[in-house]
């Protein structure tokens, strides 16, 4: 792929279903009023070109071998350092170390925070990226600016190629002590606008182990006002975290404040998959093969499922 263009996204805390609740309630939600078919009225970007997220299917796909490894600086932080985690009422999202920065893109981008996307308890299909139309259980962001050319994620946002996002697909399986460092203070804001100091911890943790298997596309922001300035990488291979994590992650989290009358769970906080007519999505990996996971076997042993293409 070219010159790596626009990027951005995950800033905006990914959105999710909530509807404008009696106290503090969303300028703009999933369904209702202000739910996504309207989104474009009162934010022109969201009903625009190059719009996210998309489905990764074989006649999109287009391999390019120029693609490199993506390399993380920073990333290991120590528990000295102190994470700000926030309910915004529209997902949960972590303040990150401008320290912590990825290379091997034609700017430096740094770090500015972390968000998740998920479902809810009875549907765990809450990923904002598909591959051959079938969602993951969850999505985690981790959102960058482009601190060659801009101070801060602010400035970066609704520029060209202002943004990079490292997007982690996230699937049921064994237990994450890693994830768990940030759900385990799920109960210190499960309200809008409740606030939790993480301890710094080896965020590298949190992606796949292998950082050169990635789907790579120019798009936007996934919540209002879905500026097209995100470069977008999407690891082909999910990580796992158990069912309890995800049940914690589904179950836990409100979008509206503690003293609402009528409160309102955070589920299915993401968008619906957007058009992507004429353009390629640009792969590291030679396969060809999309990895769409793993499922119980009629041996309920768990297997890896792939297909070709």
């Amino acid at each position: 792929m070219p010159a790596l263009p626009a990027a951005l996204l995950a800033l905006l805390l990914h959105a999710h279903l909530c509807r404008p609740a009696p106290l503090n309630g969303s300028k703009w939600s999933y369904i209702g009023p202000d739910g996504e078919k309207v989104w474009p009225k009162k934010y022109p970007f969201c009903g625009g070109v190059f719009q996210s997220p998309i489905d990764f299917h074989n006649d999109i796909l287009h391999y390019d071998s120029t693609l490199l490894p993506v390399e993380l600086e920073g990333y290991n932080v120590s528990s000295d350092v102190k994470f700000l985690l926030t309910n915004n009422g529209h997902s949960v999202k972590m303040n990150l170390s401008s320290a912590m920065r990825i290379r091997n893109f034609s700017f430096q981008y740094s770090a500015a925070q972390l968000h998740l996307h998920w479902g809810n308890r009875n549907k765990q299909e809450g990923s904002e990226h598909t591959i051959s139309g079938r969602h993951f259980a969850a999505e985690l962001h981790i959102v960058h600016y482009n601190s060659d050319r801009y101070l801060d994620l602010k400035s970066a946002v609704d520029k060209p190629s202002g943004l990079a996002v490292l997007a982690i697909l996230v699937e049921e399986g064994d237990f994450n002590p890693s994830f768990e460092k940030i759900f385990s203070h799920f109960q210190h804001v499960k309200y809008k606008d409740q606030e939790a100091i993480v301890p710094g911890f080896n965020v590298r943790d949190l992606l796949p182990e292998r950082l050169d298997d990635y789907y790579r596309y120019e798009g936007s922001l996934t919540t209002p006002p879905c500026y097209p300035s995100v470069l977008w990488t999407v690891f082909r291979k999910p990580v796992e975290v158990s069912v309890e994590q995800l049940l914690a992650l589904e179950t836990t989290l409100y979008c509206t404040e503690s003293n609402d009358p009528a409160p309102l769970e955070m589920v299915d906080n993401f968008r619906r998959v957007q058009e992507f007519d004429e353009r390629m999505v640009s792969v590291s990996f030679r396969q060809g093969r999309l990895f769409l996971g793993r499922f119980k076997g009629s041996d309920e042993a768990l297997q890896e499922v792939e297909f070709d293409t």
